[in-house]
Parts: structure tokens; C-alpha cells; sequence
């Protein structure tokens, strides 16, 4: 682990010095972000003793940057091995590296490995921004190689986007299916929207489709998040027996201080538990499952989000079921910003 921290500082370190040398007017970030979590569980059930402890649960090198005025790139790299189950692919390790091109001020070109194009706004926030979460959100492999056309409205307010990816289905490679991925991302000032429609391939030539409404709305102090997502296959004979629904209510005490309470609910009756053959491999047929809880956020630093201090509890319907106290810290340690 030691050796792989300083090689990638040291490659980065290169890198930067290099872009620097050609032209010092050229934007680039290398940061590292991290987070650590103090947690607590206790069992409803008197035959299952409590759990304790503190856990590393991310570790991450950023690098934003751009090569001249057309060309830019982004990278995220995971500083752990911790491979997909059963997923024999390239860059496990790494949740993004993608270059882009910009065609004009309204349209980008991308290409590498990148987010698989998945409305709503809890699949939008970044892993290390969560704390409990939708049976979707934990199982789903969002990370993929691709390519996507983005176009952005005049005034930045909306962008629309068109990508193509190696299904998140696939368990190697070379699994010859995709994802076909149309999202959309609008701000309307206190309403904004994270809505996408998705043709995912789950064998060659049978799809799964999702219909994916992320709505957030602002109001003063208060920030709502609801989403609603619909995945259906065409063998499918109801379109609204497989889907989730999502809502986080946020309060902003001051700059420094949030408080938050989320709650969400996945439900896959499709099909029948225990089928053989799953359409949908994300909410496995027979989930019904309930989760919900409440926290809060403190960023100690004055105009800062480079320190953050988090508390919450949160439970869910599982069986056996835990409720889950966590105290955690998450920072950035920004290396080079020009």
C-alpha cells in the first residue's frame, strides 16, 4: 500500500511538472480524499451481540486537469484492490478515466472509463458523501468504459447527454452487451432534475429498462431530494412491480452545520425469489426492502468542505435487523490546485 501511495504521487507529481513546463496557464487539481468511520451496531435480536469499530472507508487520488483548450481530463483512483465480485474486468481499482473534447461551448465529447449515466440524485452523489442507502444504489456497477455526446444549454443551466457503455450486467470483459444511457441534468433554480431513460443489456439482445426521475427542490434553508426509478424488461408483465423510491430531506443550520433524514424503499416483484433466471440483477427478485434514518454534518473549517465531521443513525427492515450509530471524518488533501 505504501509503495503504490508514493508511485502515484510521484507519477502525478510528473505529470503536473510536465503540463507546467509547456504552458502555466493550464488548470490542474491532485488531491487525495479520505474517510474514516467510528461504528456502532446493535442486534433487535438478543442472541446476536453487538459490533464495534473504526474503519478506513475510502481512499482516493483525484486529478482534474487540461492538456490545451480543447482537451481536458478527469481521473479517480480508488488506493485499494477491491475487484467487483465476479467481475473480471480492466481498472477495477479505478472509478474513472476519461478524456474529454470539446467540440464548442455547447458540445463535449468523452471517452474512457466513466459513470454509467444513471438518473436520480442518490446515485449522483460521490461514495464517500454517503452514509445508508437504496438496495439499488449498493449493488449497482456504475463505473464502465464508454463513450457519451454531451450538449450544454447557453446559459449552463441544462445539459443533455447520450452514452454508450459496456453493460453493467457484463462478468468479464469481453461480455459483448451495453447500456445505452440518454440522461438529463436541469436547473431550474430552487428545482433541479437528474431524469435518464437507459436500455441496459442484461444478455445479448434483452433489455432492461430504467426510468430514472431524480427531483430536488430548495426551498429557503430546505433542500428536498426525491427519487423515483422504474426498471422493467420486456418478459415483464407489470411496469410498476420493480422499482425504488427514494427521499432525503435536508436543513442547513448555517454555513458550518446540515441536518439530514433519509428514507427509501426497493421493491422487485417481477419476478419470484430464488427465479433462475433474473431480469433484474441489481434488485434481486423478492427484495422488499425498507431503510431509514437521520444525521448530521459539520464542516469546522470557515468557508470549507475540506473537513467534515459526520454523526447518524439508521436502521432498515433486513433480517437480522441492526440499528447503526457511526461518528466519521472525511478530508481532502489538496497536493497541487493551479
Amino acid at each position: 500500500m505504501r509503495k503504490l501511495v508514493v508511485s502515484l504521487l510521484a507519477i502525478g507529481l510528473v505529470i503536473s511538472n510536465s503540463l507546467f513546463a509547456q504552458d502555466q496557464h493550464k488548470k490542474i487539481t491532485l488531491k487525495f480524499d479520505t474517510r474514516f468511520d467510528a461504528q456502532y451496531q446493535s442486534s433487535t435480536e438478543d442472541s446476536i451481540n453487538d459490533a464495534s469499530g473504526i474503519n478506513g472507508k475510502y481512499l482516493k487520488i483525484i486529478v482534474n486537469g487540461e492538456i490545451n483548450d480543447k482537451f481536458s481530463y478527469n481521473f479517480r483512483q480508488r488506493l485499494y484492490l477491491n475487484a467487483y465480485e465476479g467481475y473480471k474486468g480492466y481498472f477495477n481499482a479505478t472509478d474513472w478515466a476519461y478524456l474529454n473534447y470539446n467540440i464548442n461551448e455547447n458540445f463535449t465529447l468523452s471517452a474512457g472509463k466513466q459513470v454509467v449515466a444513471i438518473g436520480g440524485f442518490e446515485y449522483d452523489y460521490a461514495p464517500i458523501d454517503m452514509y445508508f442507502w437504496s438496495d439499488f444504489w449498493e449493488n449497482v456497477v456504475c463505473y464502465q468504459l464508454g463513450a457519451s455526446i454531451n450538449f450544454k444549454s447557453l446559459n449552463k443551466k441544462h445539459n443533455l447527454g447520450f452514452q454508450i457503455t459496456n453493460s453493467p450486467f457484463a462478468q468479464e470483459a469481453m461480455s459483448n452487451i451495453y447500456s445505452y444511457n440518454l440522461i438529463w441534468y436541469g436547473d431550474f433554480d430552487w428545482f433541479k432534475t437528474i431524469y435518464s431513460t437507459n436500455m441496459v443489456e442484461y444478455q445479448k439482445g434483452h433489455f432492461i429498462n430504467y426510468i430514472a426521475l431524480g427531483n430536488q427542490f430548495k426551498v429557503d434553508r430546505f433542500t428536498l431530494e426525491v427519487d423515483y426509478m422504474n426498471r422493467a424488461s420486456a418478459k415483464q408483465d407489470n411496469f410498476f412491480s420493480d422499482f425504488s423510491l427514494i427521499g432525503n430531506l435536508i436543513f442547513k443550520v448555517n454555513n458550518k452545520i446540515n441536518i439530514f433524514s433519509k428514507g427509501g424503499y426497493d421493491q422487485n416483484k417481477a419476478q419470484d425469489r430464488g427465479v433462475s433466471f433474473a431480469y433484474d440483477r441489481f434488485v434481486k427478485p423478492g427484495v422488499k426492502y425498507c431503510f431509514y434514518g437521520l444525521g448530521a454534518e459539520y464542516f469546522p473549517i470557515k468557508d470549507s468542505k475540506d473537513v467534515r465531521l459526520h454523526a447518524y443513525w439508521a436502521t432498515n427492515n433486513a433480517n437480522p435487523k441492526y440499528n447503526n450509530f457511526n461518528l466519521g471524518i472525511r478530508w481532502q488533501m489538496k497536493v497541487l490546485e493551479r
